[in-house]
């Protein structure tokens, strides 16, 4: 029995640390996402006001501009349509997720990450990061909450893998022919 309750505790330390580690690590790289989106977002609104000027200057919209170069009869003209209209979006799309995330209560950004991010992003700033010791009230937060979580989901599966055995023991003790199931 005593080997049971030092299973039972390993089991929750080990899963307690893990979240521990998971969620304050989550932080940190939501704050490097966080950096690496903002500079996106600026640099392509760079891009989209240098072509929203180039369309001002020959007295036309953005999206009128757009429209003359997609149907251009060259090639390359016709192809320069396309990628400012992909480019606007994109912005757009940056755009919002910047502010989402920017919205959001640093406590509760890495959920807003995990419900959208850009991948192209996160990936690299996934290649890119280095882990961090949480340093902000949010990061030592998430590491309580993820050690919390991580005790309870620890206990919870040696819970459910001792019982299983317990079931099985009964069962294989239990006369043929009765199913196993011996009230206690």
């Amino acid at each position: 029995m005593e080997e049971d309750h030092l299973s039972a505790f390993l089991a929750r330390v080990l899963a307690a640390l893990f979240g521990g580690l998971l969620f304050s690590q989550s932080a940190e790289f939501t704050q490097q996402y966080l950096q690496r989106l903002g500079g996106a977002a600026d640099e392509m609104r760079a891009v989209v006001e240098r072509f929203e000027e180039s369309a001002r200057v020959l007295a036309l919209t953005p999206d009128e501009a757009i429209e003359r170069l997609k149907r251009n009869a060259d090639d390359l003209a016709a192809r320069q349509g396309s990628d400012a209209e992909e480019s606007r979006l994109r912005y757009q799309a940056l755009e919002q997720r910047y502010r989402s995330l920017v919205a959001t209560a640093p406590l509760f950004r890495p959920f807003e990450l995990a419900a959208d991010p850009d991948w192209s992003i996160a990936e690299r700033a996934a290649g890119d990061y280095r882990p961090a010791i949480p340093a902000t009230g949010d990061g030592v937060l998430l590491a309580l909450a993820g050690f919390l979580l991580g005790w309870a989901l620890g206990g919870g599966t040696h819970g459910a893998v001792a019982m299983r055995k317990r079931r099985r023991a009964r069962r294989a003790m239990a006369p043929a022919g009765t199913g196993g199931d011996i009230p206690q």
